[in-house]
């Protein structure tokens, strides 16, 4: 009888401890991060997505986010604005909790520069070209010393000239040799001694007179109007952000042919070249108390056809 009890009692135990150990043995889940920018200028607007994180004896219940900057925020995706008056490298920690209780953690730095001297007067961007408009191939000649600095000087220009080239020098040629008459958009960005740059942009017009336009694609767009996603206490240190959905909304292919590659040029120094007609969104800075953007969409079907067409964007901190 005694033996009995004793195998009884040894069982219970048994049990118990196979229950705890199942308890035990569950795994914490795993925390990532996916960061749209890791760096960049105040303010600096950044998407968190965590959707990466996994569990692999369970679920996860719970995405907490510490950006900090003495901030949190909840969710899968968050999007957070980091806007320092003084360079600051933050730590981000997402931790992620599964349904039995177990948690998980993940860090991220994100890097936040700012102008090196808030009171210095930015430079004044200017230029000319020669010609301003012709036929293909157009050898065009830039000059951009009417540049200057009030408090300093210009020390470094920078050009964008529209068709994915770029240069530097305070005179500089190009030649344009499109396959389909396109009007490029040329930015100088003039940098001072201190750090602080502008940029100004013309329109290059270059025809090719052998294109039937009914054989190529014809580009159109379409903008929302600019939305003010972070308003600056600190103008004009510290610009404020506006966010553009762009949608390629009217761009066709000649019949029989499609659109291959759609190029943007946002007008401020950055593009993007994507293969289907999705939406694009982009962000813009602007410290001004108005700011106009000249956007281009380029098209080009699966023939090497291209067309361009051309907008204007203006952000206005009111």
């Amino acid at each position: 009888m005694q033996r009995r009890l004793a195998r009884g009692l040894l069982g219970t135990a048994l049990l118990l401890a196979l229950v705890g150990g199942c308890a035990l043995l569950n795994s914490p889940p795993i925390a990532h991060i996916a960061a749209s920018i890791l760096s960049g200028e105040s303010p600096l607007l950044v998407a968190f997505d965590a959707s990466g994180s996994v569990d692999t004896d369970g679920r996860i219940v719970a995405y907490r986010w510490t950006f900090g900057d003495g901030t949190t925020a909840e969710g899968i995706e968050v999007d957070h604005v980091f806007a320092p008056s003084s360079p600051t490298t933050y730590t981000v920690t997402l931790e992620v909790e599964d349904n039995g209780g177990a948690i998980g953690t993940m860090q991220q730095s994100i890097e936040v520069r700012i102008t090196p001297d808030p009171d210095n007067d930015p430079p004044f961007a200017r230029f000319t070209f020669d010609p301003t408009h012709g036929d293909a191939p157009l050898f065009v000649t830039f000059d951009a010393t009417l540049s200057s600095d009030v408090d300093g000087e210009v020390v470094l220009y920078a050009w964008d000239f529209g068709d994915g080239t770029t240069g530097s020098g305070p005179q500089i040629s190009h030649t344009y040799n499109p396959v389909a008459t396109t009007n490029y958009p040329a930015t100088l960005t003039a940098y001072d001694d201190d750090g602080a740059s502008t940029s100004t942009t013309a329109i290059v017009s270059v025809f090719v007179q052998e294109v039937v336009p009914f054989d190529g694609p014809t580009a159109e767009f379409t903008a929302s109007d600019p939305e003010k996603v972070y308003d600056s206490p600190q103008l004009p240190t510290v610009p404020s952000l506006f966010r553009v959905t762009f949608t390629p909304e009217g761009s066709v292919a000649a019949p029989g042919h499609e659109i291959a590659v759609y190029i943007w040029n946002f007008g401020d120094g950055e593009s993007a070249s994507i293969e289907t007609d999705d939406a694009v969104e982009h962000t813009y800075r602007s410290g001004a108390p108005s700011h106009t953007f000249i956007v281009s969409l380029t098209v080009i079907d699966d023939q090497g056809l291209q067309d361009s067409v051309v907008d204007n964007i203006t952000v206005v901190n009111d």
